[in-house]
């Protein structure tokens, strides 16, 4: 699916013959459903398995991830305590398309093998509209504003926050992982590494990190997956939207404003997710999984 293949539709119904179908029964009235993975099922979009009916499972069930039971009754609890303690629920900070400081540009050759970083004008439009859906209750930045300094000092007075930007993956030190922003004039390097993140204090009831690869991160034996989405929940968050593999710039900035009007809307998180893949999957454009499968939502999905 990651590389576009056309002919990934056996190969996807034999995946749900494998890991689903002995639980069909279980399963045959059930709207929403909650994968638990191990080790490379972190990798496997389940949202995209074919299901005995010929169709994909997205289009029968609504799908959220949790590294075990334990941490998603902790991300629950967590979003019941800030529904207690705060009305502010639609306050947004976005950041879209950085300037590219040499640090970044330097650190993506040394981990994704001389893979150049380029500008991202589709993530600039993203964030720009989502400022026009959330209202004066949203701050924007892109550029040279969308700065990591800004990022540690203002994100925690937020209930959303959106990350339109280029994600690295570090696999062999996971927590070396981060999201690509603007230096700007300040002493930071502009990477925002998941072990910074793991050290603030956020408010947030979802982050979305509209970048490559952002759930993707080295598994670890009853720890489930170590990267960034495992630190913003530690730093407080406890839904995270992240990607599977890297994702086509144009099709994921519609899928994440679909995400978002639904959310506004009052659907649920995973819902929101559901059928802004629902729309997409029923366009002649964006048909193929690899536009609209991407995207999980990991935590409480509610």
């Amino acid at each position: 699916m990651a590389s576009h293949n056309l002919l990934i539709r056996e190969t996807a119904r034999n995946a749900y013959d494998l890991l689903l179908k002995p639980a069909a029964a279980l399963l045959q009235k059930k709207s929403n459903l909650i994968v638990v993975p191990d080790d490379v099922l972190w990798e496997l979009p389940f949202q995209a398995v074919v299901t005995d009916s010929n169709r994909y499972l997205i289009e029968q069930n609504t799908i959220a991830y949790s590294p075990s039971l334990t941490v998603l009754a902790e991300m629950i609890a967590m979003r019941k305590d800030r529904l207690r303690t705060s009305s502010n629920n639609s306050s947004l900070l976005a950041l879209g398309n950085p300037a590219l400081g040499e640090t970044a540009v330097e650190r993506s050759r040394v981990t994704r093998g001389n893979e150049t970083l380029e500008p991202l004008p589709e993530a600039e439009r993203e964030v720009k509209t989502l400022a026009r859906l959330y209202g004066s209750r949203s701050e924007v930045f892109i550029g040279s504003e969308a700065r990591e300094d800004r990022v540690k000092n203002e994100a925690g007075k937020f209930r959303v926050l959106h990350f339109a930007t280029h994600g690295i993956v570090n696999n062999a030190s996971p927590m070396y992982s981060h999201l690509v922003l603007s230096q700007g004039d300040s002493k930071e390097d502009g990477l925002l590494e998941a072990w910074e993140l793991l050290n603030m204090d956020l408010h947030a009831d979802l982050v979305v990190l509209s970048a490559c690869e952002s759930a993707r991160g080295r598994v670890s034996a009853g720890e489930g997956m170590i990267g960034l989405s495992w630190a913003l929940f530690v730093a407080g968050t406890p839904t995270t939207v992240v990607s599977q593999w890297k994702v086509d710039s144009a099709s994921t900035t519609e899928l994440m404003l679909e995400f978002h009007r639904n959310r506004l809307a009052s659907n649920s998180k995973a819902q929101s997710l559901r059928k802004a893949m629902l729309k997409m999957l029923n366009t002649n454009q964006y048909r193929h999984p690899f536009y609209w499968a991407p995207f999980v939502v990991i935590g409480d999905a509610n």
